[in-house]
């Protein structure tokens, strides 16, 4: 079985390296070369992942010489139109397509939420729900439909990959190489992502995970400290003792530093305006964001977004 692995300037090399990885032991767990794969860009030659990493490329003309899979990396600024075509060949040959993070936000972009349920990184989604209306889009780690899987990528990379080949393997080499990967458990794709720091167990004690949890599922309407203490079941004042103890840091000042970093995504990320980003993250105007934006990031939102976009497509990395 041939993969195909489709990458543009600054593609994802933790994505490329999983996928690849994968099938290396997968190979191995078959003892035989069971899967193979290329490297195709439509700009081929070397091309130069988000981290300096650079890949040879072999070039990827439309319909021609198409694969058992197609898989195409994130990475900034994803033009969806270098693979577009490609994706669609693959459709009508019914041959599976895994579409990862960036380039996945790329392809919700491209089909204007007309099409069946889609998944992405969660950040993405945040932005996409911001710029207009994508009513099959979820915050799943992968959703399949009509043949493309999309997926937020990142961390889920290798178990969709294995999933994808799952078909193709036994049990007893499917358990074998899920113990190479160092696996305990397989994530299902429909799950929902940890969207956020308070949905990361492990990280914090229960009081401060359920708190930051409450705050980021109240960013556009902030609410009162002393409502987020009676929710965990504490006091205002150990709710204030564990932050300072665990963060260094009030819980008022938490909250406002998230709502800011959710700004941020926003600013550097979409076109809406400075008064529709204050509104959605619990600012009262466009001042008040421009303050708390500047005390954080030491720049204001207006020059970010500048910064941002003055900035090589591939090397946008914040």
């Amino acid at each position: 079985m041939v993969f195909e692995v489709f990458v543009q300037a600054g593609f994802s090399e933790f994505e490329l390296s999983s996928v690849l990885t994968t099938l290396k032991f997968a190979n191995k767990v078959c003892a035989a070369p069971a899967f193979s794969w290329r490297i195709v860009s439509d700009t081929p030659g070397l091309v130069n992942g988000a981290c300096g990493t650079i890949a040879r490329a072999a070039p990827a003309v439309f319909d021609h010489e198409l694969a058992d899979f197609l898989v195409i990396t994130g990475g900034e600024k994803c033009n969806s139109q270098g693979w577009l075509a490609r994706v669609r060949a693959m459709q009508r040959l019914k041959r599976p397509v895994v579409i990862f993070s960036d380039a996945a936000t790329a392809y919700v972009r491209s089909l204007g939420g007309s099409q069946g349920p889609t998944a992405t990184h969660w950040s993405d989604v945040c932005i996409l729900k911001e710029e207009g209306y994508f009513p099959h889009l979820t915050t799943s780690y992968s959703m399949p439909a009509n043949g493309v899987t999309t997926s937020a990528g990142f961390s889920f990379t290798m178990e969709l990959v294995l999933d994808l080949i799952s078909d193709l393997l036994d049990p007893g080499q499917l358990t074998e190489l899920g113990s190479h990967l160092l696996f305990e458990t397989l994530r299902d794709g429909a799950a929902e992502q940890p969207k956020g720091v308070g949905f990361l167990g492990n990280l914090f004690e229960p009081s401060i995970e359920q708190s930051i949890r409450i705050m980021e599922e109240n960013l556009a309407d902030p609410l009162p400290i002393p409502d987020i203490s009676d929710r965990v079941g504490i006091s205002v004042r150990q709710l204030e003792r564990l932050f300072k103890t665990k963060l260094d840091t009030s819980p008022g000042k938490y909250y406002k530093h998230l709502r800011v970093k959710r700004a941020h995504i926003l600013v550097t990320g979409t076109k809406l305006s400075l008064v529709e980003i204050a509104l959605a993250n619990g600012f009262g105007s466009a001042a008040t964001l421009s303050n708390a934006y500047r005390s954080e990031f030491g720049m204001s939102p207006s020059a970010a977004r500048a910064r941002r976009r003055s900035l090589p497509k591939g090397s946008r990395s914040s």
